[in-house]
């Protein structure tokens, strides 16, 4: 935190100092032009208006490492909003993981491999992520996971395991997404202008972020039970196809009031959101019951179903929590 006292200069000119350590990183000169701007809670931010800022680099070397930790760094360099990566020593690691590395990299929004030889690739994000708009990014992951979520219920209603491989495979555009919304929101934190040209505040930057996790993990839940049908569980007796298919009503109208809620800032959903949030949390316990006699390795599976829904219940409910409507300033 740095502190700096306001002096008086002539008749009412107010002026502070810049810090030094600042002005010698940036090359600051007298005669540059410098932006000021004023948040909502007031706020007064200085940027380097139209300086040129040196493309970021992050170099990550494969030596001596296994391909998760590989591409976690690859995941980390991407959402701290690095412009180049180069994944460098890839001689010292197998043929295989080195196709995974390179099959990676060309999976994340707006990167693109721009050179690679035998020992090295280079990827650059060549995406202007101020012509992007993250609501419509929210809009299209959100209609993904809902997709997602209620086709796995009706897969395991009616046993459909073809629309099960589509649940996995839709799972892995919503990460993309994800990880690109994180990058942006980020880097609009980072910066008041692309903040400006995103119409956001940093709150709203911040409830973005945790609206993508929510619903990101939502995905995740709707793999979870697509998992267990595919990996050999039985077909549901009648009895339990017409508890799940009132479960499914459910989250049909869930998924409409937490959206609905998000989008419109309207806290009066709250309330609807919570009635039938009970509602599911009613006939998951009944389940519970039902099935409680049954064989361990098909308990095990119905247990871990109603785990997912148990969690994406929860998350829908979060996802209302962030329906506060934004403070704006008042003149």
């Amino acid at each position: 935190m740095i502190y700096r006292k306001v002096q008086e200069v002539g008749k009412g000119t107010l002026l502070v100092s810049l810090p030094k350590d600042w002005v010698k990183k940036y090359e600051v000169k007298k005669g540059d032009i410098l932006v000021l701007e004023v948040d909502q809670l007031g706020n007064l931010i200085l940027s380097l208006g139209k300086k040129k800022v040196s493309q970021s680099l992050s170099i990550i070397d494969c030596k001596q490492k296994g391909l998760k930790t590989i591409l976690g760094e690859v995941v980390g360099a991407y959402l701290l909003g690095y412009d180049r990566i180069i994944v460098s020593n890839l001689l010292q690691i197998k043929s295989s993981d080195r196709e995974s590395v390179r099959s990676f990299l060309s999976k994340l929004a707006g990167l693109e491999i721009v050179d690679e030889d035998k020992d090295s690739i280079t990827a650059e994000f060549v995406t202007d992520i101020t012509l992007l708009n993250p609501n419509k990014i929210l809009g299209r992951m959100s209609l993904l996971t809902k997709t997602m979520f209620i086709d796995s219920i009706s897969s395991l209603i009616k046993f459909g395991m073809e629309t099960i491989e589509n649940v996995i495979k839709l799972d892995d555009e919503v990460d993309r997404l994800y990880f690109l919304v994180v990058r942006l929101m980020r880097s609009a934190i980072q910066s008041p202008e692309i903040m400006r040209k995103f119409n956001l505040s940093a709150i709203e930057c911040l409830d973005h972020r945790l609206y993508a996790s929510l619903i990101e993990s939502i995905g995740d839940y709707a793999c979870i039970i697509a998992a267990n049908i595919k990996n050999g569980m039985h077909p549901l007796d009648d009895r339990l196809v017409e508890e799940f298919a009132e479960i499914k009503n459910f989250f049909e109208s869930m998924f409409e009031i937490a959206y609905r809620a998000y989008q419109t800032k309207d806290t009066t959903l709250k309330e609807n959101i919570l009635t039938v949030s009970d509602d599911v949390e009613r006939k998951v316990d009944l389940i519970r019951t039902l099935v409680i006699s049954r064989p361990l390795n098909e308990l095990s599976k119905i247990f871990s179903i109603l785990s997912a829904i148990n969690f994406t219940r929860k998350a829908l409910v979060d996802i209302t929590d962030l329906t506060t409507p934004s403070t704006k300033t008042i003149a």
